[in-house]
């Protein structure tokens, strides 16, 4: 089962580009408000129209702008779960998902229903309905129009906090068998996580290669990634040397690792991910050729978090801080005078 994106389309204020080609299984694009994330599920759906390109669903175009093909929506057979679920108001919800059914099945819908716990349900209107219930109908209707791929805009962000979670678990129990691609976008890093076997990134229109989730966190590539995965301390840089840079937001000479003239080129900026700076270098045996980083600091500032300390640090001579997460099980207190912070070259992420 493959999936063919590649698409261009101007917007207000970028050019819209997307790249993709997936095959069965989740894959989760993350990416800022605005970034281009719904308006490329959009033109996957054929709600909106890209001004060139290709778009294939296991060797069916969809569309192609060299050939002037352009399937209606109804005529793609890619189910849409939208923020908003929409859902018919004037139906109910037996008959919300009847109506995508190739052939009526009155009893399989109520099966379907009954099976997620809306068995009551089937004679209510959307209006009477809340907001995890109307989700449940919006997939049992998705999925019984039996689509060859799943586009799902952000379907957890109308939820209340407290049955978010919950609902995570029965969207992914539903689609438990669905073997086929499932494009999955979001702004919410842990949600993300949780839910996706693969992760691109959207940046001002731009579609990020595909990477394994675990890589894609670990391992950020460039500045907007790293700001979506939670890393907060980033500065632009200079290169001094091969394996040596000058941060320039925080007004430090630092080690990183090992680049080639030719190479430092694509860089322009480090990350350092709060909890690989510690207090003291005895925390961890060096390594052979392992640089620790030693930082003065002036001042901290801590704040309790349920398993760590969140510390943050005011680097000496600047207004620049850099945030610090110690183990409450390696450090159960903060000592209360900070006067040095280190972070070993090696951890430094190069962002392009």
């Amino acid at each position: 089962m493959s999936f063919i994106v590649k698409i261009k389309k101007q917007l207000a204020l970028y050019e819209l580009t997307v790249d993709l080609e997936t095959e069965a299984g989740i894959l989760a694009v993350i990416g800022g408000s605005g970034s281009g994330k719904s308006m490329t599920l959009k033109c996957i759906a054929g709600i909106e129209t890209p001004d060139s390109g290709f778009i294939s669903l296991n060797g069916r175009v969809l569309y192609d702008s060299s050939k002037k093909i352009n399937l209606p929506p109804q005529k793609r057979n890619v189910g849409y779960l939208f923020q908003e679920y929409a859902l018919f108001p004037t139906m109910t919800a037996a008959e919300n998902i009847s109506i995508v059914m190739k052939q009526k099945n009155p009893v399989q819908v109520q099966k379907w229903l009954e099976e997620y716990g809306l068995g009551d349900y089937a004679d209510s209107y959307p209006d009477h309905l809340s907001g995890g219930q109307k989700q449940r109908i919006a997939m049992i209707r998705m999925l019984a129009a039996e689509p060859q791929c799943i586009l799902l805009d952000e379907p957890f962000s109308a939820l209340d906090e407290h049955i978010k979670r919950k609902m995570e678990r029965e969207v992914m129990e539903m689609l438990h068998d669905f073997d086929k691609p499932i494009l999955f976008v979001s702004h919410n890093q842990e949600e993300v996580y949780r839910l996706a076997d693969r992760i691109a990134s959207m940046e001002n229109g731009r579609f990020s290669p595909i990477r394994e989730k675990r890589a894609f966190f670990a391992e950020p590539q460039t500045v907007g990634q790293a700001k979506l995965v939670g890393c907060n301390n980033i500065s632009e840089i200079d290169w001094i040397s091969e394996d040596r840079v000058y941060a320039k937001d925080w007004n430090l000479s630092l080690r990183v690792p090992f680049t080639e003239l030719e190479e430092q080129k694509k860089y322009r900026a480090i990350a350092i991910y709060p909890g690989d700076i510690t207090l003291y270098s005895e925390d961890a045996i060096l390594e052979e050729k392992q640089v620790r980083n030693k930082i003065s600091v002036k001042s901290c500032g801590t704040e309790e978090e349920l398993h760590s300390w969140a510390v943050s640090c005011q680097i000496d001579g600047t207004d620049a801080e850099l945030m610090m997460l110690l183990s409450k099980e390696k450090m159960p207190s903060v000592p209360e005078k900070i006067t040095e912070i280190f972070v070993d070259g090696g951890k430094i992420h190069l962002l392009q």
